[in-house]
């Protein structure tokens, strides 16, 4: 502990929206002013954060839960996180995570899977759902599935809205084949949750494998620009 608070003495955390600095910016990346002003945890609420699922379209996930909603300030914070590195700011974003929990209490997940975000070619690089992602593992005392990768050098972001989702047909395979998955509940994670593209057809290869069901976790529900 003396080592962290001699880094951050010499090496300080500033918020990333303020550029204050302060205990609440070491830990989460953003001050307590403007955690104050802008994080309102009355309006995290399973029974109201998350996606309906559309009409005018076959999905393949249950369920997507979403953590924050983008607006300009959030949109500012999760450009630092994903661009700029500012790792402390994925914890900012994690807020409120355990008020979820109770929405799987009568039927927990029973795996976890990250949504890749590049070509597994080495070691993966930082993926801003790292620290959701092991927040989930603790909370619901569940393995993870590394047996999913992106195969496609496009990235989603650079798609229209109706090219993301024949984009995605083609972006993510298994590379195992003798996966347990038959009858299991599974909970993927992810950063932002735009056009669903991704998720869904991420679902839709675990219910072709015998998933019984699949869950989603998100950042941010942004409506695309």
């Amino acid at each position: 502990m003396k080592g962290v608070r001699f880094l951050s003495f010499i090496f300080p955390k500033f918020c990333a929206s303020c550029g204050k600095g302060d205990s609440f910016s070491e830990l989460l990346g953003v001050c307590k002013v403007c955690t104050k002003e802008n994080y309102i945890p009355q309006k995290q609420n399973p029974n109201t954060n998350h996606v309906k699922i559309p009409l005018d379209r076959f999905v393949f996930y249950d369920q997507v839960f979403y953590l924050q909603k983008r607006g300009n300030f959030e949109k500012g914070l999760f450009q630092s996180l994903k661009f700029e590195n500012e790792r402390s700011l994925a914890k900012f974003f994690c807020l409120g995570l355990k008020k979820f929990s109770f929405c799987f209490k009568e039927d927990p997940p029973d795996l976890i899977a990250l949504v890749p975000s590049s070509l597994k070619t080495g070691p993966r690089p930082y993926h801003s759902s790292y620290a959701l992602l092991s927040k989930a593992k603790n909370i619901w005392k569940i393995r993870e599935d590394t047996s999913l990768r992106k195969v496609s050098v496009d990235k989603q972001s650079s798609q229209g809205y109706e090219k993301r989702f024949f984009h995605a047909k083609k972006a993510f395979e298994f590379t195992k084949s003798d996966r347990i998955i038959q009858g299991l509940h599974i909970l993927i994670v992810d950063d932002i949750f735009t056009t669903g593209a991704t998720v869904n057809e991420i679902a839709r290869l675990y219910k072709m494998a015998g998933a019984r069901k699949v869950t989603c976790i998100v950042l941010l529900l942004s409506g695309g620009d």
